[in-house]
């Protein structure tokens, strides 16, 4: 199928779960000072949240899915809404929230979420219900649940639908934060995907207790009055540990917590792929964009989503146009049998993300995509993740210390991704 608005009978593939659903109401303003009035243009408002705006982005990008959440009935949009989403909302009688986002003309954006009302109980397992019987059909490769997780949410909602994805042999990506986030990396989520700031904020009482390891650490090793190399070995190895950078330190407790894989968001610094075997690889634009990133995140889940369910149904993507891929045949698509990716489905997977993240920030609201999109795979950079420990002084003899305490990755030059795959 070419890259474009999906077929209305073409069954799913995708089933995206919004857990917290919202009015979005977009202001565009040339400058925000803060505790003055301002003036904007109409403001823009739709249907929005996390999982929402992933679903609309499937649908830019030819991939048929079906969206759930909870919704009152009023705020559903109408059959005459110029929407290719295929829509299985669930009634109910709490309000819709409100999230606004504040665009200045420098690119910078001020977010105010307002907090969810709660659903009855009803609710909650109408829509479980729901999204299980949805995910029993054939057809369905990928199961996206993205959004915040709401305080009166089923403690036991995100975990029951991983578990039931796998039993129907479905990959499970989740986008949410704070410790629904861990939640579903314990329940065995095949991908998570936060930001930077979400994982410091997670894991920041642990980001204390290893700073405080790592100084005493170097203490220990790097003092004269060591008596024992053995010890000063181990003391150097947790220095290292806990010297790195947070945020792969984070994703790491998220793969140690049960999750298979984290793609890491990094704003204009791109995205970081880590797995059981560690940090894979780094993708970036190679310029920077000005524009509206509010939903860049979401589309980058669009495109992991899509290339995920393209790679479950044995082929490498959607169609002609959407990369020369499609035409590489099945080797490319699916390296090796299992979850473990190859490095050229890491270069694919990556280049489209980046890509289609990008062309997100260009439009004015999120859940959208520039046409542009395709084009920007020729600007992703793809490159080794750099040294977790770079500022690691080295430690004294013997060389043995010397080589844990310094070990750089190999170095290699950013290159334009180029293994035949466009976004």
């Amino acid at each position: 199928m070419t890259a474009g608005s999906p077929s209305q009978d073409a069954a799913p593939t995708v089933v995206v779960l919004t857990l917290s659903p919202a009015l979005d109401c977009t202001l565009t303003v040339p400058r925000l000072d803060r505790g003055r009035t301002h003036r904007a243009g109409p403001a823009a408002e739709v249907l929005g949240g996390k999982g929402v705006n992933v679903a609309r982005v499937l649908a830019a990008l030819g991939v048929p899915s079906v969206a759930f959440g909870p919704v009152a009935r009023e705020h559903w949009p109408t059959a005459g809404d110029a929407e290719t989403v295929r829509w299985a909302l669930t009634d109910t009688p709490a309000p819709l929230r409100r999230s606004i986002a504040v665009i200045e003309d420098s690119g910078r954006a001020t977010l105010i979420n307002e907090t969810a009302h709660p659903h009855p109980a009803h609710v909650w397992a109408t829509l479980r219900s729901g999204v299980e019987a949805r995910l029993r059909e054939p057809g369905l490769r990928v199961l996206v649940i993205s959004g915040s997780t709401p305080d009166d949410c089923p403690a036991d909602l995100v975990p029951g639908l991983i578990t039931a994805a796998h039993a129907a042999g479905i990959t499970v990506i989740v986008d949410t934060s704070a410790t629904g986030l861990l939640a579903a990396a314990e329940a065995g989520a095949d991908w998570v995907k936060p930001n930077d700031e979400e994982l410091r904020e997670l894991f920041a009482d642990d980001a204390d207790t290893e700073r405080a390891k790592c100084a005493a650490a170097f203490e220990r090793a790097f003092s004269p009055g060591t008596a024992r190399a053995g010890a000063r070995l181990s003391d150097t190895s947790i220095a290292v540990a806990a010297g790195g950078d947070p945020v792969l330190r984070g994703a790491g407790r998220l793969i140690a917590a049960g999750a298979r894989h984290v793609l890491v968001s990094r704003g204009a610094d791109g995205m970081d792929l880590v797995d059981a075997t560690g940090p894979r690889r780094r993708a970036r634009l190679a310029r920077t964009l000005h524009g509206n990133p509010t939903g860049a995140g979401d589309a980058a889940v669009a495109a992991l989503a899509w290339t995920l369910a393209a790679r479950e149904a044995g082929i490498e993507g959607s169609g002609g146009d959407a990369g020369a891929g499609a035409d590489a045949g099945d080797d490319v698509a699916r390296e090796s049998a299992g979850d473990h990716l190859g490095d050229a489905e890491i270069g694919v997977l990556l280049t489209r993300a980046v890509a289609v993240s990008a062309a997100a920030v260009l439009m004015p609201q999120a859940g959208q995509i520039h046409q542009r999109w395709r084009d920007f795979g020729h600007q992703v950079i793809t490159e080794d993740i750099p040294d977790p420990a770079p500022g690691t002084p080295p430690a004294p003899a013997p060389a043995a210390i010397v080589s844990t305490a310094t070990a750089a990755a190999p170095t290699t030059t950013p290159t334009p991704h180029t293994d035949g795959a466009r976004p």
